[in-house]
């Protein structure tokens, strides 16, 4: 299954079902001794208390994984694989990480040599429905062992309960990469915003408004004074734009506007 020619998650866990990976050609077992030695994980451990799982995509099975995961025990997981996280994952997440999330994960790590795929932590929001059927949010952070040929084959990821820290639309992934040397913090070499519905992802007519001035040349003071509202409020809209288009700055959003054919 694609999207705009894309692979989704979906369909690239069936296809590399078929595909045969010797586990030693990966090393999985230097993977504990990454887990143990990146900061990044300890302090994690140090500041809540995470769900730490180890999925293998060809099978569709969790090697291994906490207990008490929203309500439902480990062996939960252990015995029906990712057939139980699809059955508790909400709907509109699960579409939203299948068909944009995760392709964008692979076009990522097809620029990182596959041995280095490992020090790189992907990390998003989602939304899974517990064991009482509520729905709980979860930040998750993983990282991929790799073959030869960049395909993911394995997944550590650390799931974090976040219900307490307020809005989580839109969902925001950001990708870090990891100073080996533990001397530097982590480097975020990407984040992209994503909207479970795409409504939100339209310009309002204010937001227009302040576009058009912007593609004219005009300053935020300029706009503001036109439209009698704040600079701050100009400013507002620009970045709200700049989000929902994902555009780096003023000058990429306005030739995105004018490409998209929005102005």
């Amino acid at each position: 299954m694609k999207t705009n020619n894309k692979p989704t998650w979906l369909g690239y866990l069936n296809a590399l079902k078929n595909k045969g990976v010797e586990a030693e050609q990966l090393k999985l077992t230097g993977f504990d001794d990454f887990f143990l030695a990146n900061d990044f994980a300890q302090s994690f451990f140090m500041h809540s208390i995470p769900f730490v799982y180890l999925l293998d995509y060809q099978s569709g099975l969790y090697i291994n994984m906490s207990e008490n995961f929203a309500g439902y025990s480990a062996e939960c997981f252990l015995k029906e694989g990712i057939n139980h996280t699809l059955e508790i994952y909400q709907q509109d997440h699960l579409r939203l990480f299948d068909e944009e999330i995760f392709p964008d994960r692979l076009q990522i790590l097809e620029e990182i040599a596959p041995e280095d795929h490992k020090n790189h932590i992907f990390s998003y929001q989602s939304v899974i429905k517990n064991r009482y059927g509520q729905h709980e949010h979860f930040l998750q952070r993983n990282c991929f062992i790799s073959d030869e040929d960049r395909n993911p084959v394995y997944s550590m990821g650390i799931m974090i309960k976040i219900n307490d820290l307020g809005d989580y639309s839109p969902v925001l992934q950001t990708v870090e990469r990891i100073d080996t040397n533990r001397e530097k913090e982590n480097e975020i070499i990407c984040k992209k915003v994503y909207y479970l519905n795409k409504e939100d992802q339209i310009f309002s007519k204010r937001e227009k408004e302040v576009l058009s001035w912007m593609a004219e040349g005009l300053s935020s003071k300029m706009i503001a004074d036109k439209l009698f509202v704040s600079e701050h409020t100009v400013i507002n809209h620009r970045r709200s734009m700049q989000q929902k288009s994902n555009m780096p700055n003023a000058i990429a959003l306005v030739g995105f506007a004018i490409k998209s054919g929005i102005i």
